[in-house]
């Protein structure tokens, strides 16, 4: 196929898209495009861990058991885990911003919805819906926030665009603890909104305003030129032009004409080799991963972040439950396990009616693992370069696994939170640090697909986390943290194995 800029005249002179990026310089654009990625990413992760708080806000109503709280933390996983990957190649057929609208305002109208559903049936199949929409957005954000971006800037725009994973960890608890201070309710016919529905409605509404500022924005002027979409590529470019600099972009250039350089299409994307159906066009793609030489390596790294998430993600969806059952308990000397055990008895033993009260220390306690989550993003970066990514990686792991074995013992409530915050703290940080290395294992060509595979079978990993808690953790308390630790020690031994560079 034979590119426009190809029959102009010679005069023309064909510019690259990064180089123009340059000439225009970092401004506006780029700047509101980071809001509106962490304003996406704070309504894609709220989804997920305000469940963790309404589960035990709507208890009595939907008369949830212990297994029945798993499911309904899961849910919104499981829909990123079976479509992220899926979003991902449709992001490079469609449009990068097509997709994010579309995911974005299917999971507001579908939270929006979920806000009115009263059996806890229909609520899991409405989240996992939730959870499939913002799998759209969850797979074309950095993409798309880096393709605004010089390569200069890139890395730097998504590493402050991961930053508002943070900001929602500490935004959820905090929020959720404004609405559900009071106690009010509005009846309407048979129907009774109470405050935990509102959670719902405070989780979409950054996202509803990240989309409508992204209704401004054009498609990924990269992606339309690796498309071949050179007009719509230059039209792009001169609306980056004329809101970063004020002025047309043959203005900026001080020339008449000028055109884009096309880039090559991978062969995958080409349209003489799409396979008629998307999921074969998908394993075709996704083999090669596993061939030699680095494939050894990408399924051990790929175990690691699984066993990573089911530690640090589960435990911190259960965290607000476990935190919320200790509160009422006096003694200062038992253990984690020991208060789950005599809470459970009481509630066995008493009569009273059902008991959806959340004490502030729940908010309390999560909000302080959100800042820790900040703090530990701040410090994690400047430790990197001097102590190298394996020593790190190591010694997080250890660490952690070394915190959860404490958690058996220490009753001091000080002292478990600071262990609690460890436990969740490390291993969660260690998955970026694993993703640039597993970016590092495997040839150019197959990063963005080996980055969204690892990040889906991590989701799997909290999937199994929420499930294995919510069967495990009342009766099998000791048990079920023993898990959790050995999974975690495992992680310590594969990252061990695992050929990673000291530096970035």
């Amino acid at each position: 196929m034979q590119n426009s800029f190809e029959s102009t005249p010679q005069s023309v002179h064909s510019w690259d898209y990064d180089l123009i990026l340059e000439k225009i310089g970092y401004g506006k654009t780029q700047w509101l495009l980071l809001i509106i990625s962490g304003l996406l990413t704070i309504t894609s992760v709220a989804a997920q861990q305000s469940m963790s708080i309404i589960v035990i806000a709507s208890q009595c109503e939907f008369e949830s058991t212990q297994a029945d709280k798993g499911l309904m933390m899961a849910a919104c996983v499981a829909g990123l885990f079976v479509s992220t990957y899926i979003w991902g190649y449709i992001s490079d057929d469609i449009g990068r911003r097509k997709v994010l609208l579309c995911g974005v305002f299917a999971s507001n109208i579908l939270q929006f919805v979920l806000m009115f559903v009263t059996n806890i049936w229909t609520f899991n199949i409405i989240n996992l819906l939730v959870g499939i929409s913002i799998g759209g957005v969850s797979a074309a954000i950095y993409a798309y926030l880096s393709e605004f971006n010089t390569p200069k800037h890139r890395a730097v725009a998504i590493n402050y665009s991961t930053m508002f994973v943070s900001v929602t960890a500490i935004y959820v608890p905090v929020t959720a603890w404004m609405v559900l201070s009071s106690n009010w309710s509005l009846s309407i016919g048979d129907f009774v909104f109470r405050p935990w529905r509102l959670i719902m409605f405070i989780s979409l509404l950054p996202g509803l305003i990240g989309g409508l500022l992204l209704l401004r924005y054009p498609e990924s002027p990269k992606l339309l030129l690796s498309q071949n979409k050179i007009d719509e590529a230059i039209q792009a470019v001169t609306w980056i032009c004329k809101f970063n600099r004020g002025k047309s972009l043959k203005d900026l250039l001080n020339c008449d004409e000028f055109m884009l350089k096309s880039e090559a299409e991978s062969v995958e994307n080409s349209m003489d080799n799409i396979p008629r159906f998307i999921l074969l066009k998908i394993a075709r793609a996704t083999v090669p991963l596993f061939y030699k030489p680095h494939g050894f390596y990408f399924i051990i790294s790929n175990l690691a972040v699984f066993g990573m998430f089911f530690s640090s993600n589960g435990m911190q969806f259960w965290f607000p439950e476990i935190v919320n059952r200790s509160s009422g308990s006096l003694n200062d000397t038992s253990t984690v396990c020991q208060i789950l055990m005599e809470y459970e008895t009481k509630a066995e033993n008493s009569t009273l009616a059902c008991s959806d009260h959340i004490s502030s220390k729940t908010y309390i306690d999560n909000a302080i693992v959100g800042v820790a989550f900040l703090i530990g993003f701040s410090i994690q970066g400047t430790l990197i370069n001097p102590l190298g990514r394996k020593n790190v990686l190591m010694a997080a792991l250890i660490i952690a696994t070394f915190s959860g074995i404490c958690l058996h013992f220490f009753g001091n409530r000080t002292a478990v939170l600071v262990l609690f915050c460890l436990y969740i703290l490390l291993p969660g940080l260690s998955i970026s640090i694993m993703l640039g290395a597993i970016v590092d294992l495997v040839p150019t060509h197959l990063r963005g697909k080996a980055v969204s595979f690892c990040m889906s079978l991590g989701r799997l990993g909290i999937i199994a986390a929420t499930n294995l808690m919510g069967l495990m953790l009342q009766p099998y308390c000791n048990t079920t943290f023993a898990i959790c630790n050995f999974i975690l020690f495992v992680c310590v031994v594969l990252v061990y194995i695992i050929p990673i560079e000291t530096s970035t």
